[in-house]
């Protein structure tokens, strides 16, 4: 009998159809007579069941390999553990801020809006319904028309209610029942011997000390916020049976930005002679409602992530600032300059990159300060957003569409692909903007034949000619205003 030939084995094949085409090989190779008759052979069936327990075992291993590394998880839980095995701590949802200015009735007298006061706005489609705003301080409007603008801040507070009662176990986890819980609006409070006691909201249980009444909250994947106590060593433990007390803000992040105008009834059961002020149009005394944000995206841990974990809780370099930025919640990009030594300006900016608030910018001044070496001084700004214009109305960008495609999609298209270039993980502080590559950006789009761009510049330079754009270190790039006609393919009816 001659010797049995070796069999060779392909591995790379790892999907059904693959597996199952290696199977037959294989199998003709060990029997050369034989040839599959069609889905009622019992050989074939044997083949396919076992490249469909293959398909489904290469897929889970994938999926344990790719769910491993923040570069490429995709689960939203993967995401968030990962961040935090590297210390990087996400931010929930962010409040927008506004003013609200109030008025009196005739004939009223001076009249104490309370702090936390609601003012609503008009029906939002994004929430389907109004969405409530309170009022940061006390403020007294004066009698008889008076009027006294007040800060609001978006979200609607829960007031202290019993979470629960202490098991005396380590690391004690209480999940709250609300979505869309504020970041940094948890406050705890837990019962002892003679008055409940606040426990402190802090960033990591790894800083406290044993007897540390300190709690710290994280996200869960589905929107929810977690709160967890300490287990003895880090952090306090609450006693056996005390009980314990939660109170918090929710709102709704992104859709609370909302233009001037829209903030317009003061929501209130007991306060009369007062409403929010009115121009002469009718419209409310309001301005924008900027600043709100989801809970952090994905793709935004992913880059920031790593930055953080790199500053290693120290200030040396300004890299070193422009990453220990990133560890307070909210800021979404920094860059550190230095112009001289013993002095470091940080820019930063706000959640989806936007502008920071007075808080937020506050929060990370007081955090670089805390890690800077003794004598540098720290400053924290906001950056400067500069519009990026494409084309004018007398010479706009020009689209040349391919025969057969709808000029009007086509340039939807093209403005889409420019937008997508200003995104927040396209570009940052220092960011020059180059004509090639806005030229390979919108060629790549399908339909487009040929394009002219007469016009590319920063909004505050001339407006002639088309040039790339630079940043300086505190400027971001946003897309300007766009001019474009098409020429060619299939023009859409008016």
């Amino acid at each position: 009998m001659a010797d049995a030939q070796p069999v060779s084995l392909d591995y790379t094949a790892r999907d059904y159809d693959a597996v199952v085409a290696e199977l037959i090989r294989r199998g003709q190779q060990v029997l050369p007579n034989w040839q599959p008759k069609g889905e009622g052979d019992f050989v074939l069936l044997l083949t396919q069941i076992m490249a469909s327990s293959t398909d489904l075992a290469n897929y889970y291993i994938d999926r344990v390999l790719g769910e491993s590394t923040l570069a490429t998880a995709s689960t939203r839980q993967a995401v968030l553990s990962l961040a935090e095995q590297v210390g990087y701590i996400t931010h929930a949802r962010i409040p927008a801020t506004a003013q609200v200015t109030l008025v009196t009735d005739t004939g009223a007298g001076d009249i104490l809006v309370p702090r936390g006061t609601q003012v609503i706005t008009d029906y939002v489609a994004e929430v389907d319904g109004p969405i409530v705003f309170e009022t940061d301080d006390e403020v007294t409007v004066p009698a008889n028309g008076g009027t006294a603008t007040v800060n609001v801040t978006e979200g609607r507070t829960v007031r202290p209610y019993q979470l629960g009662v202490g098991t005396a176990e380590s690391n004690q986890t209480f999940t709250l029942p609300n979505q869309g819980v504020i970041e940094g609006s948890v406050r705890v409070w837990v019962e002892a011997p003679h008055a409940n006691i606040e426990w402190v909201r802090i960033t990591r249980m790894i800083d406290a000390a044993p007897t540390d009444r300190v709690f710290i909250t994280r996200q869960r994947p589905d929107g929810s916020t977690m709160i967890v106590f300490g287990s003895g060593v880090n952090g306090y433990i609450p006693e056996l049976g005390a009980r314990i007390y939660v109170a918090y803000r929710i709102g709704v992040g992104k859709a609370g930005n909302l233009a001037a105008g829209r903030i317009r009834l003061l929501a209130s059961d007991t306060l009369t002679g007062v409403q929010v002020a009115r121009d002469n149009s009718g419209k409310a005394a309001s301005t924008a409602a900027v600043g709100g944000a989801d809970e952090e995206a994905n793709d935004e841990i992913r880059r920031n992530a790593p930055q953080a974990f790199a500053a290693q809780q120290r200030c040396v370099t300004t890299d070193d600032f422009a990453r220990l930025a990133l560890e307070v919640p909210g800021v979404s990009a920094a860059r550190a300059v230095s112009a001289r030594s013993g002095s470091v300006t940080c820019y930063l900016t706000g959640p989806d990159r936007s502008v920071p608030s007075a808080l937020l910018m506050q929060t990370v001044q007081d955090h670089l300060q805390s890690h800077a070496l003794a004598g540098t001084k720290v400053v924290v700004a906001a950056p400067t957003f500069v519009k990026v214009n494409f084309g004018s109305a007398d010479n706009p960008l020009r689209i040349y569409v391919a025969p057969g495609w709808r000029d009007i999609l086509v340039k939807a298209s093209v403005e889409t692909a420019l937008t997508n270039l200003f995104r927040s993980d396209a570009v940052t502080f220092g960011t020059r903007m180059t004509l090639s590559q806005v030229y390979t950006s919108l060629a790549s789009v399908p339909g487009v034949i040929n394009i002219n761009i007469p016009i590319m510049a920063r909004a505050d330079a001339p407006q002639s000619g088309a040039d790339d754009a630079v940043m300086a270190d505190y400027e971001l790039p946003v897309l300007g205003t766009v001019e474009i006609a098409t020429v060619g393919g299939v023009i859409t009816p008016v």
